[in-house]
């Protein structure tokens, strides 16, 4: 992300509103709010529905969209915003 003239943001809790290109996960993250573009439900395309996802998986939106609300209940995630 260095020198992309992006913007980082540290999750650990319910975040909404938002427009991350993607997630990186930084601790050991399980969600129980993982929402894309036009409110879908990415918990669900995704198989994450109470599922613990590892240290350093990339999470996107589907189709190019974005992912516009997260909770990790456990763990935490990084928040990538391109310009």
């Amino acid at each position: 992300m260095l020198g992309q003239g992006g913007t980082m943001e540290f999750v650990d809790g319910l975040v909404t509103g938002k427009n991350y290109d993607f997630l990186v996960v930084n601790t050991a993250a399980t969600f129980t709010t993982l929402t894309g573009t036009g409110g879908e439900n990415l918990l669900t395309p995704y198989n994450l529905s109470g599922k613990s996802v590892s240290a350093g998986i990339v999470i996107s939106g589907r189709n190019g969209g974005k992912i516009t609300a997260v909770n990790p209940s456990v763990g935490s995630v990084i928040g990538f915003t391109f310009l």
